[in-house]
């Protein structure tokens, strides 16, 4: 399945994020004025409804109601990544990493013959 990552005009709306699951590609959506800092923490709640496999799409704003337990699980998902990718982040910052590799990749401790770049 193919995943497509975008930022996304929202107006006054108040969404954040967004997930749709079609059949051959997964669209996730972060809203265009998200800060920076809060970006990766969206796209990793989105992650989470996908990955925890709630049912239908989900569009996740600031009024979404936080006694959902979805809504929850997902929070819960964002939060234990976002703590692993800067824990991975943290023990690889003294290195000189590869052209091309990424924070997440040495987050998940991927060895360079696994994340050769090209």
């Amino acid at each position: 399945m193919t995943v497509v990552l975008g930022r996304m005009l929202t107006g006054r709306s108040g969404t954040s994020g967004l997930l749709v699951r079609m059949r051959t590609e997964c669209l996730l959506g972060v809203a265009a004025a998200a800060a920076p800092t809060h970006v990766y923490h969206i796209v990793f709640h989105e992650v989470g409804h996908w990955m925890l496999d709630h049912p239908g799409d989900y569009i996740c704003s600031r009024r979404t109601s936080s006694s959902d337990q979805r809504e929850i699980d997902a929070e819960q998902f964002a939060h234990q990544l976002q703590a692993h990718v800067r824990a991975g982040t943290a023990r690889h910052r003294d290195r000189q990493p590869p052209p091309g590799r990424t924070a997440l990749r040495a987050a998940f401790g991927a060895r360079h013959h696994l994340c050769a770049d090209g």
